[in-house]
């Protein structure tokens, strides 16, 4: 573990590099900086170890001042401790597809992205190396220069099934529960968010990757603003527990506190991109019970299978891509005698339209305020497209649907800083670095000009990556 200082003994030194927050964008950034760099990373919760977490079962959550104008129950997921949201996520890592760095210039919707799926795939590589990813050796999706780190779960009896029918489409899912390495191999218990084993990658069973001599870890302090003089960044200012403040200099500034957090950062630095704070997003998602002619479960984690049949392709100029995930960790068995494993659970996740007035504004003691108008008819089109054709990707037959709904949250904070070529739309460039600030990189979901139907994790975390090494 990192050493512990304290916010006055930070405040009284001179740092290399100064990193707001401690979860995955931060340390994939802190992983990739110049060994001999002396940096502070300052975590506004405390550090909870994974024994602690289990005997209360209660993780410390983030309170959002927050607007819903959209009519639908919405919730937002951030945990204020060491690691983040690292210590809640349920190890799904699907990298992007390549076609979703593209969106804008194939299907003329949503934003340019200033790098394409090539520019980040080495860095994908070296992030699924340091979570010891587990991946179908076959990859038909996503272009690899390498295997996966170990090999995927077994999958289950319908998973099978369908890979066997339609590999084009269907593949083992690549995830950070471990089936090989360090960690303990997944229980196979369905209940990822807390991992009662431990065999989820978080950044506290992961941390010897980041460690290093001459890394100070503050606890208890937020990073209120940078520091910013003659257009560069030379700091930050802290807020400890008790209202106390503090300067603290530093030759290099990162964020990575979340993209709402990220964007009241910005904001109180004076940093004024017309997209700062707008297009805040993730993906819609909808759940379904589906009773199906064919045995399921019996598979090696929580979810074993992907399908990619609603992802990419002409539609995307109207309705977006859909990944489709099959679980294997039923809720609840089917109640005919003899076929009590014929039932999927699905969820048909949908990539988002990014939307301008979805935003994150300071209001009283220039505490981040959220107004959500709501998610885009794009997404919407996308889930009802999939679920149309959801007899089309399987090999055996749908039965009926016993249940489905809208979830409430995807527990994935993405835009606010979006990056782009243009410092007139967008916030930061390719590399993370603020347009308006020279030395200031705000890391994260934050950076995304588009959803992608995938997880945000493995591509946040190797944007990252690849943003220190540009130090």
């Amino acid at each position: 573990m990192f050493e512990t200082i304290t916010a006055e003994q930070a405040a009284a030194d001179q740092w290399d590099v100064v990193i707001a927050g401690s979860s995955f964008a931060a340390m994939f950034f802190l992983a990739g900086l110049p060994r001999d760099a002396r940096v502070l990373v300052v975590e506004k919760g405390p550090t909870v170890s994974h024994a602690d977490q289990l005997a209360t079962m209660e993780l410390p959550r983030a309170e959002f001042r927050f607007d819903n104008r959209s009519g639908r129950p919405k919730h937002w997921v951030a945990h204020t401790m060491f690691g983040g949201n690292s210590n809640c996520w349920w190890g799904q890592v699907p990298r992007f597809h390549p076609s979703d760095f593209t969106l804008f210039e194939d299907h003329g919707v949503g934003a340019p992205w200033p790098i394409r799926y090539d520019d980040l795939e080495p860095f994908y590589a070296e992030v699924e190396a340091i979570m010891e990813i587990a991946g179908p050796d076959d990859d038909p999706v996503h272009p690899r220069s390498g295997p996966f780190p170990f090999p995927a779960h077994p999958v289950s009896r319908s998973d099978a099934a369908c890979i066997a029918a339609r590999p084009d489409i269907w593949l083992p899912v690549a995830c950070a529960r471990a089936n090989g390495g360090r960690r303990a191999g997944c229980c196979t218990n369905g209940v990822c968010d807390l991992c009662p084993v431990d065999s989820k990658f978080t950044v506290l069973n992961g941390i010897d990757a980041f460690v290093r001599d001459n890394v100070r870890l503050v606890s208890g302090a937020e990073v209120r603003a940078v520091s910013v003089e003659a257009g560069t960044a030379t700091g930050v200012m802290l807020r400890e527990a008790d209202g106390t403040e503090r300067s603290v200099r530093a030759g290099l500034v990162a964020v990575a506190a979340n993209a709402i957090g990220n964007a009241a950062i910005l904001l109180r630095s004076g940093l004024t991109s017309p997209a700062l704070g707008r297009y805040l997003h993730e993906q819609v998602s909808l759940e379904m019970i589906v009773d199906v002619g064919a045995p399921n479960y019996f598979g090696g984690t929580s979810i074993t299978g992907h399908c990619y049949g609603f992802y990419d392709g002409p539609h995307r100029a109207t309705a977006g891509a859909v990944l489709l995930e099959n679980y294997n960790a039923p809720n609840e068995l089917r109640t005919d005698r003899g076929r009590w494993t014929e039932r999927l659970k699905l969820k048909l996740i949908a990539e988002d339209l990014p939307q301008a007035d979805n935003r994150v504004t300071l209001g009283e003691d220039d505490a981040a305020e959220i107004t959500w108008i709501g998610h885009s008819d794009y997404a919407y089109a996308g889930i009802e497209r999939a679920e149309a054709g959801l007899a089309d990707v399987f090999p055996f037959p749908l039965e009926g649907v016993v249940s489905k709904h809208f979830s409430e949250t995807e527990a994935h904070i993405q835009g606010t800083h979006r990056m782009g070529a243009d410092a007139g739309t967008s916030v930061t460039d390719g590399y993370l670095r603020c347009h308006e600030v020279d030395g200031l990189f705000a890391l994260g979901a934050g950076a995304y000009p588009t959803s992608s139907a995938a997880n945000p994790t493995l591509t946040l975390s190797a944007l990252s990556l690849r943003a220190a090494r540009s130090v």
